[in-house]
């Protein structure tokens, strides 16, 4: 074998130290990528679950003008499907403030 020159003993060192720094990079921006991912399915879950709880909501206050507006409702029922949809709003808004 042929010994190296200073040069490309300085050449080779560079290019070692280049490596390193790739691999230490690439590992680094895996796990970012790791983190992110998971950051961003747990907030997509919690906007899910909010859509789900305000459609539910909707739902119950539209039952809940239907049978005015019909006269099919007593204040018992409006009252309860009113609080059913104000209960399922304050569900969104805490799901979405944890999430």
């Amino acid at each position: 074998m042929t010994q190296l020159t200073a040069l490309e003993r300085d050449l080779l060192a560079c290019v070692e130290r280049l490596v390193m720094a790739s691999e230490a990079s690439a590992k680094d921006l895996t796990a970012l990528e790791t983190r992110s991912t998971s950051r961003i399915e747990r907030e997509l879950a919690g906007l899910k679950d909010c859509v789900a709880l305000l459609i539910r909501s909707q739902a119950a206050s539209m039952k809940a003008l239907n049978g005015l507006l019909n006269d099919e409702a007593n204040y018992k029922m409006l009252d309860e499907n009113l609080a059913q949809s104000l209960s399922l709003a304050k569900a969104a808004a805490e799901r979405l403030r944890d999430s």
